[in-house]
């Protein structure tokens, strides 16, 4: 005997119809009816009198449904409180600031329009605080760079892939300079991200193996303030390439720098073997969703600054 058999009998007794019991059920007709038949093969009796119509129960049916009607109305509250408390709690989030600023918030709209009652809370922080806040168990996720290779304790899902690019103002010198090099971007006033980011600690390994001191003029937290620094002249910035938006395209220039620093993902990071409920899995595939395949839209910028070979290739036309 099976839990659903016994659901079947009850809804069957309840309409007394096969037909719409299964419609109620969304099974097959067939299905429901070989649940009877199992039941009143496990038992040896007769639940329903099928030549009346509609269907009728037998006193063997009546007794049985007496004692199953607790069982599937507790089955069906269980369910109703399952679901209800899938839609409620509350969980930490943690990102990067750009992230929070430009690439969560509509996926998470989406997700408090389906999920009222959840309270989710927000860190914006850069990688190393991130990673600790994980490795802790502090916060339940994080949006990030994938986590040093040998940690064992996290996990990691790869949701895009990212390049680092050298932001100038309007009309700078190393905009005719190409490739750009770690020796050219030395030589001018240097806006950073902070100290604790992946990305600030890829550069400045960089210019130290080249022996290089850059004149750090700034350093920050977000690469929104980076930009507006740069966009006024204060020097020049290196960032990441999915923190540029359209929006930015007549406020200052951009250089990749794919041949100085290897490509980079973004992901979600959780601490392996810590318990996630069930809204912080609907809330990581929903988010996983909206920010999967993200990719930066360089063309109009690299139109605007061609590489050395493209600009030969074009001399080479009108010799």
């Amino acid at each position: 005997m099976e839990l659903r058999e016994l659901i079947s009998f009850y809804h069957v007794a309840r309409v007394r119809s096969v037909s719409k019991a299964a419609r109620t059920l969304e099974m097959g007709q067939p299905t429901v009816t070989t649940h009877l038949r199992k039941l009143e093969d496990e038992f040896g009796i007769t639940l329903f009198d099928r030549i009346k119509r509609p269907i009728q129960l037998t006193s063997e049916g009546v007794t049985l449904l007496e004692l199953v009607t607790p069982v599937v109305t507790s089955v069906d509250a269980l369910k109703t409180q399952m679901d209800y408390s899938e839609r409620r709690g509350s969980f930490v989030v943690g990102a990067y600031p750009d992230l929070v600023t430009h690439h969560l918030p509509s996926g998470i709209q989406r997700f408090r329009n389906d999920y009222p009652d959840v309270r989710i809370r927000l860190l914006a922080r850069s990688y190393n605080p991130l990673i600790q806040l994980v490795r802790s168990g502090e916060i339940d996720l994080a949006f990030c760079s994938s986590p040093p290779a040998d940690d064992v304790t996290l996990e990691f899902k790869e949701l895009f892939k990212y390049n680092t690019v050298l932001m100038t103002p309007p009309g700078h010198d190393l905009l005719h300079k190409q490739p750009v090099g770690l020796e050219d971007i030395a030589t001018f006033p240097l806006i950073l991200t902070a100290p604790e980011s992946q990305l600030r600690q890829r550069v400045e390994q960089a210019f130290k193996s080249r022996g290089l001191a850059p004149d750090v003029v700034l350093a920050l937290d977000d690469t929104e303030s980076m930009k507006r620094y740069v966009e006024i002249g204060m020097g020049i910035g290196i960032g990441n390439d999915f923190t540029l938006h359209a929006e930015d395209h007549h406020r200052f220039s951009v250089v990749r720098l794919d041949h100085l620093f290897p490509s980079s993902v973004i992901g979600v990071c959780t601490l392996k073997g810590k318990f996630a409920g069930q809204v912080v899995r609907n809330f990581i595939r929903m988010m996983s969703d909206q920010i999967r395949g993200f990719h930066s839209e360089l063309w109009s910028w690299d139109e605007e600054n061609p590489t050395t070979a493209e600009l030969a290739e074009d001399g080479s036309k009108h010799d």
